[in-house]
């Protein structure tokens, strides 16, 4: 069973508006009336809107009594669209033909038809008796696991009872398929076990089950569902690799990313010069001041903690197809996880938002709704809004499909500040291999596991 994934987008906030009935201010509610307008006409206002007020609150329960009626009313239509399967609604329009028939034209066969047809039928509803007593539970051995990798699924169904329980067909829903499995006589406190291995090929969130009882007669025309648990949900993480030490020579998180501007105290020192009123005397450097015979502070360069910014683009038409959109997802969830184990300050940024990074599993659980659009914005315009809205960032690396059109990253290169280290990675069905989009490298790879490599040869 192939699971499915389900692409959610950030829902909407509702604007606050002034509607309401809060939206009167106490002191316009406490206003005094003008003393020039007579009684009777500022009292008419206040006596319709009182009429229309208690006329719309005693119209209320009589709408909710409609309501309920029609429920009430439409709840056996639905349980017989739930019920009556295809094969019976076919039944039920043959019974009334051969009714027909025989009521128009006398015809024998037509009433005997007829007969056997409405036995069948009423004899079917016997066969949804329900059958209470079981006890069914479904655990999920591991709810994360990675692309490739086995999930399994251990049904259990107990017998509470004190009389035994006779043999029940039942599915439980997995993703777009279901698992169909029929249960033996089960005595009193008996216990059958099942176990299911889930394929996990895609990336995505699979919901299993809840464990429906299945009722069907012989013939099939009545079929009933009886949920016996509650649904699950496994998370498929796309895979990931370890990069080791290629980023550590570019972040810097001891000494951070050295700045222009001079600082009077900080780790990364610059250079000596005379002393000033208000300069920390910590800072003064005596050796120096007893050669020169002046009084010399040392001065540094202003450092900040390195920041990584990984931009995925989910425009549809950056990829060949969807084989590649999975290789981005899984190069730039590599990225942010070690980013995340290794302690550093990492964004993580796409066009239809931003994923959470605070810890690794709440990435990656994320990353199992991403889902490419047809409407997203391109990366160029990616990079320049990401850019803008975080300037601290030391690095950022781009990972598109690799039919994105070199002029468009280097006019996304155009939109990152230059002391911004950026760097493209493409995903693709071309190998490994280095270009240059005008200042910015860019590296294309067709697996996974060429990831260090590329970074190596575009840092």
């Amino acid at each position: 069973m192939t699971p499915q994934t389900t692409s959610q987008k950030p829902a909407r906030q509702a604007r606050p508006g002034s509607a309401g009935g809060s939206g009167a201010s106490p002191s316009s509610a406490a206003a005094p009336t003008s003393s020039g307008a007579p009684a009777s006409a500022q009292s008419a206002p206040s006596a319709a809107s009182s009429t229309s007020a208690s006329e719309a609150l005693s119209a209320r329960p009589s709408q909710s009594r409609l309501t309920a009626l029609a429920a009430a009313a439409l709840r056996p239509l639905r349980w017989l669209m739930h019920t009556v399967t295809p094969i019976g609604w076919g039944s039920l329009v043959l019974l009334a033909a051969c009714g027909l028939t025989g009521a128009v034209m006398g015809w024998q066969e037509a009433w005997s038809a007829a007969a056997a047809v409405g036995i069948v039928a009423v004899s079917a509803w016997l066969w949804l008796i329900p059958r209470r007593g079981y006890s069914v539970n479904h655990n999920l051995l591991e709810p994360r696991v990675t692309v490739g990798d086995h999930a399994l699924i251990r049904l259990t169904v107990t017998n509470p009872r004190t009389r035994p329980l006779l043999p029940s067909r039942m599915e439980m829903p997995v993703g777009p398929g279901r698992a169909v499995f029929v249960v033996p006589t089960l005595t009193p406190g008996a216990v059958h076990e099942r176990g299911f291995v889930l394929p996990t090929q895609r990336r995505g969130i699979v919901t299993v089950g809840p464990v429906l009882a299945v009722q069907r007669d012989p013939v099939g025309l009545l079929q009933r569902e009886r949920s016996l648990s509650t649904p699950q949900h496994i998370h498929i993480h796309p895979r990931t690799v370890r990069l080791g030490t290629v980023l550590h020579g570019v972040l810097r998180d001891i000494e951070g990313a050295v700045t222009q501007d001079l600082s009077s105290s900080d780790v990364a020192f610059h250079a000596l010069r005379e002393y000033v009123p208000g300069d920390d005397r910590r800072n003064v450097h005596w050796r120096t001041t007893a050669r020169t015979g002046r009084l010399m502070v040392r001065q540094f360069e202003e450092t900040r903690r390195s920041s990584l910014l990984v931009l995925l683009s989910t425009r549809q038409d950056d990829y060949a197809g969807e084989e590649d959109f999975e290789t981005a997802v899984s190069i730039a969830c590599s990225l942010a996880m070690d980013a995340i184990q290794d302690g550093r300050e990492v964004r993580f940024i796409t066009q239809i938002g931003a994923l959470p990074t605070s810890s690794a599993l709440r990435m990656l659980d994320t990353s199992c709704l991403l889902s490419t659009g047809e409407d997203d914005f391109g990366c160029d315009l990616l990079v320049r809004h990401a850019c803008t809205a975080h300037p601290d960032a030391s690095i950022v690396v781009l990972v598109t499909g690799q039919q994105v059109d070199r002029a468009v990253l280097a006019r996304a290169r155009g939109f990152a500040p230059l002391p911004m280290v950026t760097v493209a990675l493409r995903a693709g069905q071309h190998g490994l291999s280095r270009h240059h989009a005008g200042t910015m490298p860019v590296v294309d790879m067709d697996r996974l596991e060429q990831l260090p490599t590329a970074l190596r040869r575009a840092l």
